[in-house]
């Protein structure tokens, strides 16, 4: 098999070359049109070899004002009888611009001298002009599908046929003139002709899939299978050949010349008719065989496109030949036959046909989009403004002004509406993958079970990203261990802190080819890591990284080498992998603690838990300055805080909260709802907006019984603070001259989960420098003392009034005022403290 993919490589890379080599006879036989030569307007008839016979002339030239026409035969130039066109070529070339040379001509059995002025070439045949834009179409679609599989075989015929049209169209549809370029491209273009249907009948034998005729591996009889399709192939490339070589011998034979009919012998054409309805029954069938409906679309697809685009082009060719070398009927059947590359250009992009993808950047398919139309009303404009610039109405003052009006404002819904519809026809599996990876996320984000993370990750990532595989591995005692994937990824990977490093930054999946080139100044490991991944097929490396530790990798193998994702498809795939971390963190948080579960009471596991989730430091932003405790009690473990993105750019906001719950259900709803919490704030940053979908997830997941009181605080602009209070005590704020006060609290402050509809809005408040802000739990009121006294509000107040300025040094305070109180009791409840100080300005 590798030897037969190797095999296969090497004739895409033959292939390519003989294509460059076509492509380059085709540009200069192009660029021959426009060399500075006399010329004197005759465009020759390309279907009378061995013999100068005009097909037409050139308005204004030479040849038009001497009388020449259609049909007369150039027997001499400069009264030197002509042996060949290369001999006319000679002739004049000897002569200059401007000068008067005598032709002799037969015209119907009359022989006629004319004098015919010599000038310069003025190109102007716009039909031939779009035939070789449409050439190189066909030759840039067919080398980008042989770049993309250069190992599969309907690509390789693909490209052979997209070379011959490429020359086809661009020697054989050449104004034929006296140069020996000439004489080269109409020969290669009739040799193009020749093979073009046999190439036809060959790739829709094999496309979208192979005809039952052709033998596959392994099948039995498969030597002689395979003899007798290579015999058939072998045929149906002869065949042509046997057909023009039969012509010649009979036209030979009855001593006349070789009649063609644009371009090749009639039975050559009918020949041609029969391949094509072949070809396109067999396309037929094989696309109805197609499981795959996307294929079978895609087939289809071609199908209408090679009908339309080319029994036009082969009735035309029949039965009005002239049509081909004449304006403007040439134009609409080439407009015709550009329903073929288009086609296939469209079923590649909609459809992946040949196991292809191409991403198209939206921001150039858009921006050209805008363009077209703005060109379209354009010119609605001017033709409108032509019609109407003879009545009344137009000539008011106010009438330019108000139709360039009524005309903008027309184009932005137009844009919208077009824009809608070509991305929903371009790309119909951009709002699939955005609803997939979504769902992902509701999924991820209430899931505490490692197994399903794991599963959701390697098993629905390659069916959603229609890839190779995927793998995971997880950091376990110092190295990266494969939890999941196929057996040929390698067991065990050391660990690369900075590998790691890089793809947080990134935000995204990185190319392994990418990471290596980065990594050329770092040590070896990681580029000695990469390599090693290559080696197994991985192509990409996603980074599992939570805000409290580094996780593991997600590897990821396309097919083909390429990436089926543009940018915004791999932003989305980042959000989910950081998301996906949080929810690995919290199962395998869960997973350690079970297995430590006979060895520890339930409390202390999710006293554990609780205090592992903390982070061991907060910061906001410049110029704030913040200090958070939460002191578990032994029998309840639902207190938390945690630092999220803030509203600001760059900013940060501290939560703190407290779950009605207690033991292990109440730490476990505590985790989801920090998780909630953490993922959603990744992409809503509005506290209002952050609570009301955390209320709704904890509500539809989680417990009625359990609920989660929960306070928001962030800095905002010009020293303030912007909260949110959800079933927390109000916020203490201790001014300057030691006054406390109790900041107003919204009119809905139910705690999250209680119900579905929370309705939260965010308060503002202004911070001075040398202020505290407290945000507590009310396990800091409820503290008992050993005669049975809660600590309570007023007490709290009095404490905080007399705290150093300083947050870190005014949590210890109420700690330590707190647990005086308490007298070394056991406490109660959580005690979460949250302040919060606005520093001096510098």
């Amino acid at each position: 098999m590798v030897a037969t993919t190797t095999a296969r490589t090497r004739l895409s890379t033959a292939l390519f070359a003989i294509g460059l080599f076509v492509c380059a006879v085709a540009a200069l036989s192009l660029v021959d049109l426009f060399l500075p030569r006399p010329y004197d307007g005759v465009v020759l008839e390309s279907d009378s070899p061995g013999a100068v016979r005009v097909r037409g002339v050139v308005p204004g030239s030479g040849a038009e004002r001497a009388g020449l026409r259609a049909g007369d035969r150039i027997l001499g130039i400069d009264r030197d009888l002509l042996r060949s066109t290369a001999h006319a070529d000679r002739l004049l070339a000897a002569r200059r611009v401007g000068e008067v040379v005598p032709y002799l001509v037969d015209r119907g059995g009359t022989l006629v001298e004319v004098g015919v002025r010599l000038g310069r070439r003025v190109f102007a045949d716009l039909s031939y002009l779009f035939a070789c834009l449409l050439g190189f179409g066909f030759f840039a679609v067919g080398s980008f599908v042989l770049r993309r599989q250069p190992a599969l075989r309907p690509a390789q015929v693909f490209f052979l046929l997209s070379v011959l049209f490429l020359t086809f169209l661009i020697c054989r549809l050449r104004p034929a003139s006296y140069t020996w370029m000439d004489s080269f491209a109409l020969g290669l273009g009739m040799v193009a002709l020749l093979l073009l249907p046999a190439s036809f009948l060959h790739f829709f034998l094999i496309f979208p899939e192979p005809v039952p005729l052709r033998p596959r591996a392994g099948a039995p009889r498969y030597r002689l299978r395979r003899r007798l399709w290579v015999g058939l192939l072998a045929t149906i490339y002869l065949l042509p050949l046997a057909v023009l070589a039969g012509a010649l011998l009979r036209s030979r034979v009855a001593g006349s010349e070789l009649a063609l009919l644009s371009g090749a012998p009639k039975a050559n054409w009918w020949l041609l008719a029969v391949y094509l309805g072949l070809g396109l029954t067999a396309l037929a069938l094989n696309s109805r065989r197609l499981a795959d409906p996307r294929l079978r679309g895609g087939g289809f697809l071609v199908l209408l496109g090679s009908i339309f685009g080319l029994a036009p082009f082969l009735a035309v060719a029949v039965a009005f030949p002239a049509a081909l070398h004449t304006d403007p009927h040439r134009l609409f059947v080439l407009a015709a036959l550009a329903l073929v590359p288009l086609t296939f250009a469209v079923a590649i992009v909609r459809y992946q046909l040949l196991d292809v993808r191409v991403i198209l950047r939206k921001s150039l398919f858009y921006t050209f989009l805008t363009l077209v139309l703005s060109a379209f009303y354009g010119l609605a404009l001017a033709a409108f403004n032509a019609v109407a610039q003879r009545s009344e109405v137009a000539r008011t003052a106010y009438f330019p002004l108000l139709f360039a009006l009524a005309v903008v404002l027309l184009l932005e819904p137009l844009r919208r509406w077009s824009l809608g519809r070509v991305n929903r026809f371009v790309y119909p599996e951009r709002g699939h993958l955005e609803r997939e990876i979504a769902e992902m996320e509701l999924a991820l984000s209430a899931s505490a079970d490692l197994p399903a993370v794991v599963r959701d990750l390697v098993v629905r990532l390659p069916q959603l990203l229609e890839i190779r595989f995927a793998g995971l591995y997880l950091l376990r005692e110092g190295a990266l261990r494969r939890e999941a994937g196929p057996a040929e990824l390698p067991a065990e990977l050391p660990y690369q802190a900075e590998l790691h490093r890089r793809l947080a930054i990134a935000g995204r999946p990185l190319r392994c080819a990418e990471l290596e080139g980065r990594e050329r100044a770092a040590p070896a490991g990681p580029r000695r890591l990469c390599r090693q991944l290559e080696e197994a097929g991985v192509e990409w490396l996603g980074d599992l990284t939570s805000p409290r530790r580094q996780l593991g990798l997600v590897v990821l193998s396309t097919s083909s080498g390429q990436l089926p994702l543009e940018e915004a498809d791999l932003a989305l795939l980042g959000r989910l992998l950081r998301q996906a971390a949080v929810a690995l963190e919290t199962g395998l948080l869960l997973d350690e603690r079970a297995r430590r579960a006979e060895l520890e009471r339930e409390l202390e596991i999710a006293s554990t838990v609780q205090a592992e989730l903390l982070p061991a430091r907060l910061r906001l932003t410049r110029g704030w300055s913040v200090a958070a405790a939460c002191r578990p009690a032994r029998h309840v473990g639902g207190d938390f805080f945690a630092e999220l993105p803030g509203p600001r750019l760059g900013g940060g906001a501290v939560v703190f909260g407290d779950v009605a719950g207690k033991g292990v259900p109440g730490a476990l709803v505590m985790m989801a709802a920090h998780e909630a919490l953490q993922t959603l704030a990744l992409t809503h940053r509005d506290p209002a907006a952050l609570f009301d979908l955390a209320n709704r997830r904890l509500y539809r997941t989680g417990s009625r019984r359990s609920f989660v009181a929960v306070g928001y605080i962030a800095p905002a602009e010009d020293g303030e603070v912007e909260y949110l209070v959800a079933g927390q005590p109000p916020l203490l704020l201790r001014r300057r001259g030691g006054e406390v006060e109790e900041l107003p609290l919204g009119r809905h402050r139910l705690p999250l989960g209680a119900l579905l509809d929370g309705g939260y809005v965010a308060s503002r408040a202004a911070l001075a420098p040398g202020e505290l802000l407290l945000g507590y739990s009310d396990g800091a009121i409820d503290a008992l003392s050993p005669e049975g006294e809660p600590f309570g509000a007023a007490r709290l107040a009095h404490t905080l009034a007399s705290s150093p300025a300083r947050p870190e040094a005014a949590v210890d305070h109420l700690l330590s005022t707190i647990a005086a109180h308490s007298g070394g009791a056991e406490a109660y409840d959580d005690i979460t403290l949250v302040v919060l100080a606005r520093e001096p300005e510098t």
